[in-house]
C-alpha cells in the first residue's frame, strides 16, 4: 500500500548528472592524464639535459681558452664564473622557488661586485686593457639561463629583487672598462638576449598561473554541480520517505497490516537513494561515463507518472514539438520539475491538483508547475531553487517561483479548486541554450 510518497523513481535516476572529476575535465580521463603528465616530464628532462650539456660545453671552452684566469683580472673572473655555476643545479634540480630566487640574487650581486672591481682595476697600470678581457663566454650564458628560470619559477618577492639585478649584471659587464662601439654592441646583444629570456620566463609563469586558476574554477563549478545534484536527487527521495512514514503512522492504529507495505516501500526508496549517492561519490574518484540521454521529454513524463500524492491529481500537459527537445534543455527541465514536485510534497497543504505544462516552440521552452494548495512554512534556506536559478541564468533563461497570479489563471494554469491560492514555478529557456549550462 502507498501512502503518498514515491516509490523507486526511474525518472529521477535519469535526472542525476554526476560531475566529472577534475582530471577527466582537464585531460580527458585518468589514462590520458597519466600519459600527458609522462610526456611533459620527458620533455622537461630532455630540455634540461640539453641546457646542461650546452652550459658544460661553454664552460669547457672557457677553460680550454684560459679566460678564467687573466693577468689583468686576477681571480675575479674565476669567482664570478664560480658564482654563475649555480645555473647547473638550478637546471638539473627543481629548487624551491625561494631558494632559486634568492640564490639568483646572490649570483647577480657577486657578478656586479666583480664588475665594479674590474672597473676599478681598469684604471690601474696592471688592469685589463680591453673590454673582452672582462667577461667569459660561460658567465653571460649562465646568467641568461638563471634569468629565465627565476622569471619562470622564482618566489614572487625574490623574483622582484633578482630580475633587475640579473639583467644589470648581464648587460653592464662589457661596459666596465670603456664604452666604445664594440662594447656597446656586445651590451646591446646581451640586452636583447636577456630581454628574450625574461619575456619567455614571464610568459610561461603567466600561462601556468592561468591554468592553475582555470583548474580552481573547474573545481568550484564541480562542487556547485555536485551540491545541486545531491540536493535535487536526495531531497526528492527523502521527501517521499518522509511522506510514506507519515502515512504509515496515520493508519497504524486502524490498519496495522498496511504498515508492512509502507515500510517495504520506504526500504526500497531508501536503498535506491543510497545506491545513487554511492554512484555519485564514485564518479568523483574516476571518470564518469558519458550521459546517454537522448532528446525528448520521457524523463519529465516519468517524473509525473511516478509522482503519487494521496488525494492529489498530477497531470502533464504538452504543447509543441516536445520530443524534439535537445538533451541540455531536457536535463534542466527535469531538474526543475523534480524540485517543484518535491516542494509540493513537503510544503503544499490542501492540494488537490498539480499540473505540469510543457510548451515548446521554435525559439523558447516554457515549463510551468502549478498547484492549488496553500503554501506551508519554510525557513527559506533551501538550495534547490537557488542553485537551479544559477544554472538557468547561465543558460540564458529565467526561473521564477511564487503564488499564482490572475494572468496565470487566465492562461490556463489555474489547476483546481483547492483551499489555497496556489503556487507556480515557471521556467523559460531560449533555444538553443548557451554553452555555459552544466
Amino acid at each position: 500500500m502507498t501512502f503518498g510518497g514515491v516509490g523507486p523513481v526511474p525518472g529521477a535516476a535519469k535526472v542525476l548528472t554526476m560531475p566529472r572529476p577534475l582530471r577527466a575535465v582537464a585531460f580527458g580521463g585518468p589514462a590520458e592524464g597519466t600519459r600527458a603528465a609522462g610526456a611533459r616530464a620527458l620533455g622537461r628532462f630532455a630540455v634540461g639535459a640539453l641546457v646542461l650539456c650546452f652550459l658544460g660545453a661553454v664552460l669547457l671552452l672557457d677553460i680550454d681558452a684560459g679566460t678564467l684566469i687573466h693577468q689583468g683580472t686576477g681571480i675575479l673572473l674565476f669567482l664570478s664564473t664560480c658564482a654563475a655555476a649555480v645555473a647547473f643545479p638550478a637546471v638539473g634540480i627543481r629548487l624551491p622557488p625561494p631558494v632559486l630566487a634568492w640564490g639568483a640574487c646572490a649570483v647577480s650581486v657577486v657578478s656586479l661586485a666583480c664588475s665594479t672591481a674590474l672597473g676599478v682595476m681598469a684604471g690601474g697600470a696592471s688592469g685589463p686593457d680591453d673590454a673582452s678581457d672582462t667577461y667569459t663566454l660561460f658567465e653571460p650564458v649562465a646568467l641568461t639561463v638563471l634569468l629565465h628560470l627565476t622569471a619562470r619559477r622564482g618566489s614572487p618577492k625574490g623574483t622582484a629583487v633578482a630580475l633587475p639585478l640579473l639583467l644589470s649584471a648581464l648587460v653592464l659587464r662589457p661596459l666596465v672598462v670603456e664604452v666604445d662601439e664594440g662594447s656597446s654592441i656586445v651590451a646591446l646583444i646581451l640586452t636583447l638576449v636577456g630581454s628574450g629570456a625574461l619575456a619567455s620566463g614571464l610568459t610561461v609563469r603567466l600561462v601556468v598561473a592561468s591554468r592553475r586558476q582555470h583548474a580552481e574554477q573547474i573545481r568550484l563549478e564541480q562542487r556547485l554541480a555536485f551540491a545541486r545534484d545531491l540536493h535535487d536527487f536526495v531531497a526528492h527521495h527523502i521527501s517521499g520517505i518522509v511522506v510514506q512514514a507519515q502515512g504509515a503512522r496515520a493508519v497504524a492504529a486502524k490498519k496495522p497490516e498496511a504498515v508492512g507495505d509502507a515500510l517495504e516501500l520506504i526500504e526500497s526508496t531508501g536503498a535506491e537513494a543510497l545506491g545513487a549517492m554511492r554512484k555519485m561519490v564514485g564518479a568523483l574518484r574516476q571518470d564518469a561515463a558519458p550521459d546517454p540521454r537522448t532528446p525528448g521529454a520521457d524523463g519529465v513524463r516519468a517524473l509525473v507518472a511516478e509522482c503519487r500524492i494521496p488525494g492529489v491529481q498530477v497531470d502533464l500537459v504538452e504543447a509543441g514539438p516536445v520530443d524534439a527537445l535537445p538533451a541540455d534543455a531536457v536535463r534542466l527541465v527535469e531538474r526543475v520539475v523534480m524540485e517543484a514536485l518535491t516542494n509540493i510534497r513537503k510544503h503544499a497543504r490542501s492540494c488537490t491538483v498539480v499540473r505540469v505544462s510543457l510548451d515548446v516552440s521554435r525559439r523558447r521552452v516554457i515549463a510551468r508547475i502549478a498547484d492549488d494548495g496553500r503554501p506551508g512554512t519554510s525557513d527559506g534556506a533551501g538550495y534547490g531553487l537557488r542553485g537551479l536559478r544559477e544554472v538557468t541564468g547561465a543558460a540564458g533563461g529565467t526561473l521564477t517561483a511564487g503564488p499564482g497570479t490572475a494572468d496565470e489563471t487566465a492562461s490556463g494554469t489555474d489547476v483546481g479548486s483547492g483551499a489555497g491560492t496556489g503556487w507556480v514555478v515557471r521556467l523559460e529557456l531560449p533555444r538553443p541554450l548557451r554553452q555555459a549550462t552544466r
